[in-house]
């Protein structure tokens, strides 16, 4: 998939079980509260997204957009399932499992990480263009 940039690539809640691979470009994991923008990671070259739902089938936990011009590899679930043995995928369900839960703890308390630039925040614009994008 080749996607221009200010794209969506996944939403929060939408159910889904794709894996994507990132060839070039660069994402933004992020969530809505409220009116606000909230940036998990981005996410560059050589990264995986949407494992947490490939694994457990779960909607999506956060809102995936392109920041640039981005050329993605799709993995559905059903092409690869077959060639995984079921301890693979008992193990990356487990995983998942603790993720997720450890996902809400951080929401929850919210911690932040400091001076970490794949969590950087946003500008005002950014996250005005951003939130008009998520919103529809």
């Amino acid at each position: 998939m080749e996607l221009e940039a200010n794209t969506v690539v996944c939403r929060e809640g939408d159910p889904s079980s794709e894996l994507y691979f990132l060839q070039s470009g660069k994402l933004l994991v992020c969530t809505l509260s409220g009116r606000q923008v909230k940036v998990i990671s981005r996410i560059s070259p050589g990264e995986f997204i949407g494992e947490l739902s490939f694994f457990d089938g779960k909607p999506r936990a956060s809102y995936v957009v392109t920041l640039e011009r981005s050329k993605l590899i799709q993995i559905q679930k059903r092409e690869i399932s077959t060639h995984l043995p079921s301890w693979y995928t008992q193990i990356g369900a487990n995983i998942t499992k603790k993720i997720r839960h450890l996902d809400h703890v951080i929401h929850d308390s919210n911690i932040r990480r400091s001076n970490a630039e794949e969590s950087k925040p946003l500008s005002i614009d950014e996250q005005r263009v951003l939130y008009e994008l998520l919103s529809n």
